[in-house]
């Protein structure tokens, strides 16, 4: 795999479409990963999500529907991973942030204006805000961490 693209869209509190495009050398495979929540007391939600994966033209369907079926596993597993971490997370009201970590202030603020009145929605609340993330440096040390475990695991059989 030569990397990949994600962009992400949420709308309101509780929904997200994630168009995550995966390149290959033999050209991109395209996916969507939709999820949404909802809040069903104080501590705990309702989380709800589905991937669609588009078939490659490029194939025999046979093979088409085959790998649309296993990169649709993939993506799977990676958001069920996701899920296991944000069980585990606790809130931290005033967090040590690094650049990378993006803009938790703002999408905290944000979320704050679903969970109140109307008459108490504050305008930087309501501000609208866009975020990029360069994931190029994350991913080359990823990919060779990868790599390393690949050979370890090698060496072990």
């Amino acid at each position: 795999m030569l990397g990949t693209t994600s962009v992400a869209s949420y709308y309101g509190p509780s929904f997200m479409v994630d168009d995550l495009t995966y390149h290959y050398e033999q050209g991109d495979a395209k996916t969507i990963l939709i999820n949404c929540h909802y809040p069903v007391d104080a501590n705990s939600f309702v989380l709800q999500y589905g991937i669609i994966v588009k078939k490659s033209d490029s194939l025999p369907d046979h093979e088409a529907m085959k790998t649309a079926i296993s990169l649709g596993d993939f993506v799977k597993l990676g958001f069920e991973q996701d899920v296991q971490i944000w069980r585990h997370k606790a809130r931290i009201d005033n967090p040590l942030l690094v650049e990378e970590d993006g803009p938790v202030y703002q999408l905290r603020r944000w979320y704050q204006q679903f969970y109140v009145d109307a008459a108490d929605v504050e305008p930087d609340m309501v501000d609208r805000f866009e975020f990029e993330l360069d994931t190029t440096r994350p991913y080359e040390a990823w990919m060779k961490e990868v790599k390393a475990n690949m050979a370890a695991r090698a060496g072990s059989v």
